[in-house]
C-alpha cells in the first residue's frame, strides 16, 4: 500500500512560491467563486505579471501545475479516520477524481488520480460524510491542451485505466454470483473462484442520494478488488436499508423527475477505477413493484394507498433520468439496466412512512412492465440490457422453488418479460434466481438437491439461451435470514451448490481451478 505524506513523499511537495502559504482554505470553509480571484498581498496583478500562486490548504500534497488532459496524482492528509470521503472537482473540461489508495492511521493519507481536466483552474475540495463536510481545497492551474489522442473532456481517459485490465473484459463467461452488499475481499476472491475470468458479481452500493459528488471508499474499494480478480461488476444502487422511500428523492417529491438523483449515479460512476475496455452495469434500484422497495408517506394520495400503475410510472421516471444520464456522459463501460422485478408483484399499497403496510396482491411484472411503457413511453429504449428475477416457479408469479422438472415457466419467465417489453434482442442478466434450502421457516431443497436443481438450470436453460448474458443467483454468503439461499456458510465453508457449480464452470472456462 502507498503511504504518502504531507512532506518528503513519493509525489513531492508543492512549490507555489513560498512556505506555509497563509491562504490555505482552513477546515469547514468552502472554495467559493471568490477563490479563483485570490491575488497574495503584494503581487502585481497587472497584464504583465506573472501568474500568481493558487490557494492550497497545506494538507494537500499537489503539483503547483498541470498539463490538460494529463493525468496527475493529489493527496489528502489529516489526523481524524474520515468516513464517506470525496473529492469534488470544479473547473474547465470534465475533471474526475477517482481514489486509488488509504493509507496510514493517524495520520490518514487519501490518493487521487485526476483526470479529464482542461486548461484553466482546477479547484480541488476534500470532503467527508457524502459531501457534508467540506475539510480543505486547493487550486492547480492547468495549461495547455490535450496530448494528441487523449480527450481531456473524458473523465477516464483511454489507455489509462484505473485497474490494469489488459485489452479488455473475456467475453463469453455468463457464470456469476450475487451478494447482499458491496460485499469484501473473502467474498470477491471466492466469487473469482466460482465464476473464472470474466464472470460477474452482484454487487450492492447501499446510501445513493442526491447531491453525492462520488463514491465511497468502500465502492471505490470493491470495484477495484472486483475488476483485479477478472470479475465483471453489476451494481445496484440503492437507497438507505431503513428508508425506501425513492419518491421522495425525486426533484419535487411528486415522484415524477429525479434529475438530482440521476447526477449522483454520475458522480459515483466518474469517480469508481473501471478499467478501459470493461464494461460497468449499473441497475437502478431493485424489484419497485414490491411495497417495501416502494414506500411512501400518509397523507400523499386518497385513502393512504399509491397504486401499482402509479408506483410504475413513477419508477419509469426515475430510470429515464438515470439512463439518460449516464448516456449523456458518453462512456460506452457505462451499462444501464432496469430493476429486476419480482414475478409476482402489487396492485397497490398502504402508504406508511419508512416501514412496510398493507398491500394488495393480484399483480405480476407483466402488468408493472406494461404500466411503464404506458407512463413513460419508449422507457425500455433506453436500456442497455435487461436484468430479470427469474426465480424457478411452476408458474408465472406463483409457485416458486419447487423442483427443476416443474420449475421451466419461472426458469423462463424472462421471456414473457422481454416480450411484454417488445425487446426480445435484449441481453439478459438475471440478477436473481436460484433455489433455496429453506425460506421463512419452510423447507424446499435438500443442500444436494440444491445443487442438482442448480446445475440443471445451468445446463438446460442458463448456458443455452441465446439472450442470457449472465446468471448471478441469489446469494453466495449472508449468514441471516438470507442463509437459506446462500452457498456457502457464514465462516466461508462452501456447501455442495458451489462446488457442483464451479466444477461445471472449470470444464469449460479455465482459471481459478482446483
Amino acid at each position: 500500500m502507498l503511504l504518502v505524506a504531507c512532506s518528503g513523499s513519493s509525489l513531492g511537495d508543492r512549490d507555489d512560491g513560498g512556505s506555509g502559504f497563509d491562504s490555505a482554505l482552513p477546515p469547514g470553509v468552502d472554495a467559493g467563486p471568490g477563490v479563483d480571484a485570490f491575488v497574495p498581498p503584494g503581487v502585481d496583478a497587472g497584464p504583465d505579471a506573472a501568474p500568481a500562486p493558487l490557494a492550497c490548504d497545506e494538507r494537500f500534497t499537489a503539483p503547483a501545475s498541470a498539463a490538460a488532459g494529463v493525468p496527475f496524482t493529489v493527496a489528502f492528509t489529516d489526523d481524524t479516520g474520515w468516513a464517506h470521503i470525496g473529492l469534488e472537482a470544479s473547473g474547465a473540461g470534465a475533471p474526475a477524481p477517482s481514489l486509488e489508495d488509504i493509507a496510514g492511521g493517524p495520520p490518514y493519507t487519501w490518493t487521487y488520480r485526476v483526470r479529464g481536466h482542461a486548461a484553466g483552474v482546477l479547484t480541488l475540495v476534500f470532503t467527508a460524510d457524502m459531501g457534508a463536510t467540506r475539510l480543505g481545497a486547493c487550486q492547480i492551474r492547468v495549461s495547455g491542451d490535450a496530448p494528441p489522442g487523449m480527450d481531456a473532456g473524458t473523465p477516464m481517459d483511454a489507455g489509462t485505466p484505473a485497474v490494469d485490465g489488459g485489452p479488455g473484459a473475456p467475453t463469453g463467461n455468463r457464470f456469476g454470483i450475487g451478494f447482499v452488499g458491496p460485499g469484501n475481499t473473502s467474498q470477491l476472491d471466492m466469487a473469482a473462484d466460482l465464476a473464472g475470468p470474466g464472470g460477474y458479481v452482484k454487487l450492492i452500493f447501499v446510501g445513493v442520494r442526491p447531491g453525492m459528488s462520488g463514491p465511497t471508499e468502500e465502492w471505490v474499494r470493491v470495484t477495484r478488488q472486483a475488476y483485479e480478480r477478472g470479475l465483471i461488476p453489476v451494481v445496484r444502487f440503492a437507497p438507505d436499508w431503513g428508508d425506501r422511500r425513492v419518491r421522495n428523492q425525486s426533484d419535487s417529491g411528486d415522484g415524477l423527475a429525479y434529475t438530482g438523483l440521476a447526477a449522483s449515479y454520475v458522480a459515483i460512476l466518474r469517480g469508481l477505477p473501471i478499467p478501459t475496455g470493461w464494461p460497468f452495469y449499473v441497475e437502478v434500484h431493485n424489484e419497485p413493484n414490491l411495497c417495501y422497495e416502494w414506500a411512501c408517506d400518509r397523507g400523499v394520495f386518497p385513502g393512504d394507498r399509491i397504486s401499482g400503475d402509479r408506483i410504475a410510472l413513477e419508477y419509469a421516471s426515475m430510470l429515464r433520468d438515470v439512463a439518460d444520464a449516464i448516456h449523456a456522459t458518453g462512456d460506452a463501460r457505462y451499462r444501464v439496466v432496469n430493476g429486476g422485478l419480482a414475478p409476482g408483484g402489487v396492485r397497490s399499497c398502504e402508504c406508511v412512512g419508512a416501514g412496510e403496510g398493507g398491500f394488495e396482491a393480484g399483480n405480476t411484472s407483466r402488468d408493472f412492465l406494461a404500466a411503464m411503457e404506458r407512463g413513460v413511453p419508449g422507457i425500455f429504449s433506453k436500456l442497455d440490457a435487461f436484468a430479470s428475477h427469474a426465480y424457478p416457479a411452476e408458474g408465472e408469479g406463483w409457485g416458486f422453488f419447487v423442483p427443476y422438472d416443474r420449475a421451466g415457466p419461472g426458469l423462463r419467465y424472462f421471456e414473457t418479460e422481454l416480450s411484454t417489453i417488445g425487446r426480445p434482442d435484449l441481453p439478459v442478466l438475471m440478477t436473481e434466481t436460484g433455489w433455496p434450502r429453506e425460506f421463512h421457516g419452510t423447507g424446499y431443497a435438500s443442500a444436494d438437491q440444491q445443487a442438482t436443481w442448480t446445475v440443471q438450470a445451468y445446463e438446460n436453460v442458463w448456458l443455452t439461451h441465446p439472450n442470457i448474458l449472465a446468471i448471478m443467483p441469489f446469494i453466495l454468503q449472508d449468514g441471516g435470514s438470507w442463509d437459506g439461499f446462500a452457498w456457502v456458510d457464514a465462516v466461508g465453508n462452501p456447501r455442495p451448490v458451489f462446488g457442483a457449480v464451479r466444477d461445471l464452470r472449470c470444464r469449460s472456462i479455465p482459471g481459478r481451478c482446483p
